[in-house]
C-alpha cells in the first residue's frame, strides 16, 4: 500500500482525466474513489509538480469531492482513494440558520478544524442518508452559512451524539448497524461511558488501581448500610448518576455529629439523618443508578479546590497522547468546577508558577491519563479515539482518577491560552480518522459501493 499527501484540485480543460504525479508512473491504476464513491472511467495524465493531484472537473464533480483541500493519497489493489472523509455523525437537527441549536458554533468549529488539516469531513444524521444512490446530504458551513451538499458514504465515523437517550434510538442504532456491518466503516467513540462500569474495568487491572477512589454501587436493598459504612471510613463522600453528565444529580454528604450535611450546586448544605435523605433521593432518582465515591482533600487556589482536565486522544498511529491538561477550579456554593455551575478555568502556569514543580505536575497528570486510556482502550469494545479525565491532586500529591468521559465538553478550550490545544485536538481527529480509513481499506468489500 503506498501513501502520501497532495493537493487535490480540478484540472477545467480536460475531459475523464486523472492527472498525477510522475513518480505514479509506475503502478497500474484502475479505479479512483473518494469515500463510497468510485468511477473506472478516466485516463491518465502525468505532469511535473510532485504535491498535486489534479482531476478533471466532471470526475471531480462524479467523485462529490467538496472542496480544494490537502488529502491522503493511499494506492491500495490498483485503486487510488482519497481521503479520508470524515462523517461527523449526531442529532438533533433544526430547520434554521442554527441547524444544531446551541452546539451549531461547535460543530463549525470541528468542521473548520477538519478542513484545515487534511481530507474532508461533513455533519450528518440518520435522516441525512439515501441508502439506494449511497451518498449522504451532509452539512458544511462556508462562508459565513450553512449549506447542504451531496456527499458520498464516509470512510469514517466520528460519532458526536448529544444524549444517551438518543444513542439508543432505533433509527441511530440501525444506521449505525448498518454503516458498520454492511459497509465496513469504522465508528469511533461509539457510545457513552457508565461510570460504575468503566471503574470495574480499571479496578481489575494493577495499573490503574492506585488512582481510582474507594467507590460503590448503591442499591435499594442495603443503600443505608453502604453510605453508613463509607461515610464511616471518610468523612466527606459524593453521590453521582452513573449515567450523569454536566454536573447534574451530583451530592456531596458531609458527616456531622448529627447526621450529615448534603450539599448540592449552588446551595447550602441540608442536614438530614441518611434515612430522611434516602428517601428524599427516592423520590427524584433509582438508588441503583447512582455510585458513591469516597472525597478526596484536593489542592486549593485562592481557597477554591480545583480538580484537573486531561483530554487524550489517539494520533496518526493509532497510539494515545496528551492533548490538553487545565485545571478547573470550582465557584463558590458548588461541588464540582464544571463552568456551568459557575467553576473556572486556570493554565497549569497559574496553578503551579514554579516551573520544576508544574513540570513534576504535568508529567504525573499525563501518565495517569495515558495510562487509564490504554486500560479502558483495551477493555470496552469499539474504536474509542479519544478521553476527557477528570483527575484530581490532593493535599500530598496523589493523582486520583475521579471520572472518564468518552464525549469530552470543550468549555475548557474557552480560555484564550489553551486555543492551541483545541487546535491539536482538532488535529488529532482528524489524525486517527485517517489512520482508521487507511486500515479499514484491506477488509472493505467493495461490492457493495458504487
Amino acid at each position: 500500500m503506498i501513501e502520501k499527501r497532495y493537493i487535490i484540485a480540478p484540472q477545467i480543460t480536460s475531459k475523464r482525466t486523472l492527472h498525477l504525479p510522475m513518480h505514479f508512473k509506475r503502478y497500474a491504476i484502475h479505479s479512483v474513489g473518494l469515500g463510497s464513491r468510485f468511477t473506472e472511467d478516466f485516463t491518465i495524465s502525468y505532469h511535473q509538480n510532485q504535491h498535486k493531484v489534479l482531476l478533471s472537473k466532471d470526475l471531480y464533480n462524479d467523485l462529490l469531492i467538496p472542496y480544494e483541500t490537502k488529502a491522503d493519497v493511499t494506492l491500495n489493489d490498483h485503486t487510488l482513494f482519497i481521503g479520508p472523509l470524515i462523517g461527523i455523525f449526531t442529532a438533533g437537527f433544526q430547520p434554521s440558520e442554527e441547524p444544531l441549536g446551541t452546539r451549531s458554533s461547535f460543530f463549525h468549529q470541528l468542521l473548520k478544524s477538519c478542513k484545515n488539516q487534511v481530507g474532508y469531513a461533513y455533519l450528518f444524521g440518520h435522516h441525512s442518508i439515501d441508502w439506494e444512490k449511497g451518498t449522504v446530504e451532509g452539512l458544511l458551513f462556508q462562508g459565513k452559512t450553512w449549506i447542504k451538499k451531496s456527499f458520498p458514504l464516509p470512510t469514517v465515523v466520528y460519532d458526536r451524539l448529544p444524549n444517551r437517550k438518543v444513542t439508543q434510538s432505533a433509527f441511530i442504532q440501525e444506521t449505525k448497524r448498518r454503516l458498520t456491518q454492511d459497509y465496513d466503516i469504522p465508528w469511533f467513540n461509539p457510545d457513552f461511558f457508565n461510570k460504575w462500569h468503566i471503574h470495574e474495568q480499571l479496578l481489575t487491572d494493577e495499573r490503574t488501581i492506585p488512582f481510582l477512589p474507594h467507590s460503590i454501587q448503591l442499591d435499594p436493598v442495603d443503600a443505608l448500610f453502604k453510605i453508613e459504612a463509607l461515610l464511616h471510613l471518610h468523612d466527606v463522600i459524593y453521590l453521582k448518576p452513573m449515567n450523569g453528565s454536566h454536573g447534574d444529580g451530583i451530592y456531596q454528604v458531609k458527616k456531622t455529629l448529627s447526621g450529615i450535611r448534603v450539599y448540592t450546586n449552588g446551595e447550602v448544605g441540608i442536614p438530614y439523618s441518611i434515612e430522611n435523605f434516602l428517601l428524599e433521593l427516592r423520590k427524584k432518582y433509582a438508588i441503583h443508578d447512582f455510585i458513591a465515591q469516597q472525597g478526596i482533600e484536593l489542592l486549593h487556589i485562592e481557597n477554591q479546590p480545583l480538580d484537573f482536565r486531561v483530554h487524550t486522544n489517539k494520533n496518526k498511529y493509532g497510539l494515545w497522547t496528551v492533548t490538553a491538561v487545565a485545571a478547573k477550579v470550582s465557584g463558590d456554593h458548588t461541588i464540582t468546577t464544571l463552568h456551568l455551575h459557575g467553576g473556572s478555568v486556570k493554565t497549569l502556569n497559574d496553578v503551579f508558577p514554579v516551573q520544576e514543580t508544574r513540570f513534576q505536575m504535568l508529567e504525573q497528570l499525563s501518565d495517569t491519563a495515558i495510562t487509564a486510556s490504554q486500560v479502558i482502550d483495551e477493555k470496552m469494545p469499539g474504536y474509542i479515539g479519544e478521553i476527557g479525565f477528570d483527575l484530581g491532586i490532593d493535599q500530598t500529591g496523589s493523582i486520583w482518577l475521579f471520572e472518564a468521559n468518552s464525549r469530552p465538553g470543550r468549555e475548557i478550550f474557552q480560555h484564550a491560552s489553551l486555543k492551541q490545544s483545541e487546535w491539536l485536538v482538532g488535529k488529532r481527529i482528524v489524525d486517527y480518522a485517517s489512520y482508521l480509513s487507511k486500515k479499514a481499506l484491506s477488509i472493505t468489500d467493495h461490492a457493495n459501493i458504487r
